[in-house]
């Protein structure tokens, strides 16, 4: 979120240990030294609890809708073809703006290679531009794929999209983040973030939907669900 990463960031991001503790770290130290923001977070969370804002999005058992979405370098990523070997893991993230994604980034390169060996692939998705996506990858150490969302089409379609809200976004901006000029398309929106693990058929068989984008799925969690794929699979 800042032009140089605070202590608190590259500590997260270099310590091992689970997801939450190292979230954690980055939030407390926003609760400090941004306490504003902080609480805008808190309200907007408060917001789309209120509203129900996940009751929408695909749940458990449903087949995820096929996608294409371009690469950071351009190139297509078809959900359909990807899923013919084996099972897939999407991630949802705000953009590389958001320290709490670049840490989740991190957390996803840090299991890619544990989920390899089980036969699952990985594909993040942002509704950034190229070069955006392009950070977020390089940053994290990712070897997988990261995409754009163009226009949040894909996260609209499966419900993920909210306003984010005056106070929010001013509180945003007041750390130079730019929406309009971060994303691509509105920039008014963003996705909830959200992981999905899908089986071989496309089924959704493990989901993390939180309107906090302070909470993630743990890596143990996904590879435990992957686990379980890889044996029903076998069964």
């Amino acid at each position: 979120m800042e032009d140089e990463p605070q202590p608190a960031a590259l500590k997260a991001l270099a310590m091992r240990g689970p997801l939450a503790d190292r979230l954690a770290l980055i939030a407390a130290d926003f609760h400090d030294r941004l306490g504003d923001y902080s609480r805008a977070i808190d309200q907007l969370v408060a917001r789309l609890h209120a509203a129900e804002a996940t009751r929408a999005i695909p749940a458990l058992g449903e087949e995820f809708p096929d996608f294409i979405l371009p690469d950071a370098q351009g190139k297509l990523w078809h959900l359909a073809e990807a899923l013919g070997d084996g099972p897939v893991l999407l991630s949802f993230h705000r953009g590389y703006w958001c320290d709490f994604c670049n840490l989740n980034m991190k957390a996803l390169a840090e299991l890619s290679t544990d989920l390899a060996a089980h036969g699952c692939r990985i594909a993040a998705i942002a509704p950034q531009n190229a070069v955006n996506v392009g950070l977020l990858a390089r940053d994290a150490g990712a070897e997988f794929p990261v995409l754009c969302d163009v226009d949040l089409a894909l996260a609209t379609s499966l419900g993920l999209v909210y306003v984010v809200g005056d106070t929010l976004q001013d509180e945003l901006a007041r750390l130079d983040v730019d929406l309009g000029a971060e994303q691509i398309g509105n920039g008014a929106t963003l996705p909830i973030t959200a992981t999905f693990l899908l089986d071989g058929a496309g089924r959704i068989v493990a989901r993390h939907v939180d309107p906090d984008p302070r909470a993630r799925m743990e890596s143990e969690a996904i590879l435990q669900a992957t686990l379980g794929v890889q044996s029903a699979a076998r069964s």
